[in-house]
């Protein structure tokens, strides 16, 4: 269950952040990347990009789609000390990410297994917003919205889709105050 609530207000200080893991269940699979940005007024301030070793080896699927495989995490730190180190990046600032329930959903389960303190985070989801700010575009993937803005950032890994993902979410926070 996710606990973090949604954000109500499109803000100017923030932390994009995004995951790549082993697969789609919280519970069953393993955090493999984490990378963010912190922005202060909108401006970048801080970036946060780590690899983390899985306790189990990296499915040929995950690997084919991001390209993270079992010798580039080997020597990379665990989940139990990343984790703490981004709680405290992102500090109390507003979470935003494209799709935040199932990037949210991954870092709350691990706060549980590791018994950190719960995480209070308002959320902001551009998936939410592309909907409503980008309709001319065939759905809100990533990859869609990375096309329709002629954006030349990588995918599938963390720190490049958070760059598109700001991407989104100024264009549309922008975009709501042109029609307010």
């Amino acid at each position: 269950m996710i606990k973090s609530k949604r954000e109500k207000n499109l803000v100017d200080d923030y932390v994009v952040f995004d995951l790549e893991t082993t697969g789609f269940d919280p519970i069953l699979n393993e955090i493999i990347e984490i990378g963010a940005l912190k922005y202060k007024n909108n401006e970048l301030v801080a970036e946060f990009n780590v690899l983390v070793k899985p306790q189990e080896s990296i499915p040929s699927v995950i690997t084919n789609i991001t390209g993270i495989d079992d010798l580039m995490v080997k020597d990379a730190s665990n989940i139990e000390e990343v984790l703490p180190k981004f709680l405290e990046f992102i500090d109390n600032l507003p979470l935003i990410a494209h799709n935040s329930r199932f990037d949210i959903s991954f870092i709350e389960e691990n706060i549980k297994k590791l018994n950190l303190p719960e995480l209070n985070n308002t959320n902001i989801d551009t998936v939410w917003l592309a909907r409503k700010y980008i309709p001319e575009t065939k759905d809100a993937k990533l990859e869609t919205l990375k096309s329709h803005f002629n954006l030349a950032y990588g995918s599938h890994r963390s720190l490049e889709d958070c760059y598109t993902t700001n991407y989104v979410y100024q264009y549309c926070k922008n975009q709501a105050l042109v029609k307010n």
